[in-house]
């Protein structure tokens, strides 16, 4: 059997309507009437052999099947629109809005937007660093154009490309687990994964906890366990020297892996967004690699 192609153009409608959420409003963008949107669906549909939206009055709904497709689809989309930007000298000159995480290899991804604008004089941006949860919160209120982040099971809106990465407990070098009846936490504040993931674990064994310091920024959570103020839960690439690692051996259950995804909304993105999205990808595949515990999540349509 010959191999299914899915036409771009078929895919950037998908995503679109999807994105606005109206065939109308989708059609407005496309330059395009609303039946010939419909079709578009329909003929995708027909494509692929699943439903991928379903209307009922006025709310849409994207099936399962078409929240698998929305990820490659914007995948595609992307790779498509970096091809073509090579042989289009005009770049769009929209101000991209960059979501980074605190809670999340803040400084690698830092580094890699300063080295892209020193390298491409005509990109603007604005970067918003901040905790996951805030980053999503602003991406669906369009505050924010793309972003990297955090993000609980299932497929959240927008998003394109996930990873998942092992969280490991972490202390000062002369702490011992076993010392404490309660266990002291040194987190991010409420709404954090990793303090989620470090408060679900601990209730797995029924082990008090208590968190004595709280801080949005790594920085400070990564100076509070270096000088001994407790225990919390980090990822390889943000351990430090004066960090010791603790497992199960040492009393300290198993942390459920933490998912991190590139999010955004391909009908914002334009030409500087697909580069920069390529360049965010490849950061994260890079310090990814040379952590052994993490690994890029795949998801079949």
């Amino acid at each position: 059997m010959a191999p299914i192609n899915l036409p771009t153009d078929l895919l950037r409608t998908f995503v679109t309507v999807i994105e606005v959420k109206s065939h109308t409003h989708a059609a407005d963008l496309l330059n395009r009437s609303q039946p010939a949107v419909s079709l578009q669906i329909k003929r995708l549909e027909n494509l692929v052999g699943y439903k991928l939206i379903r209307q009922k009055g006025r709310t849409m709904h994207v099936t399962e099947k078409g929240e698998a497709l929305a990820m490659h689809a914007r995948q595609i989309l992307r790779l498509n629109d970096l091809a073509i930007g090579l042989f289009d000298r005009k770049k769009n000159k929209a101000e991209l809005r960059v979501g980074l995480p605190l809670d999340y290899g803040v400084r690698m991804l830092q580094r890699e937007m300063t080295r892209l604008k020193q390298n491409h004089n005509d990109l603007e941006f604005t970067i918003r660093c901040d905790l996951s949860k805030n980053l999503h919160d602003a991406l669906l209120r369009d505050e924010l154009d793309i972003i990297v982040a955090l993000y609980h099971d299932g497929d959240p809106q927008f998003l394109v490309q996930q990873w998942r990465e092992q969280p490991v407990w972490v202390g000062g070098e002369n702490l011992d687990p076993q010392d404490f009846e309660t266990l002291p936490l040194v987190a991010h504040p409420t709404g954090c994964i990793y303090r989620q993931r470090m408060s679900e674990a601990l209730k797995t064994v029924e082990r008090g906890w208590k968190v004595i310091f709280s801080s949005p920024n790594i920085d400070a959570v990564q100076d509070a366990v270096r000088d001994g103020l407790g225990f919390s839960g980090l990822t390889i690439p943000t351990t430090q020297d004066g960090m010791r690692q603790f497992s199960a051996d040492d009393g300290l259950p198993l942390l459920e892996p933490l998912r991190i995804g590139l999010f955004y909304r391909q009908t914002r993105l334009g030409s500087w967004g697909n580069l920069v999205a390529e360049q965010l990808t490849e950061t994260i595949e890079t310090v990814l690699r040379l952590d052994g515990s993490a690994a890029r999540d795949h998801k079949e349509p």
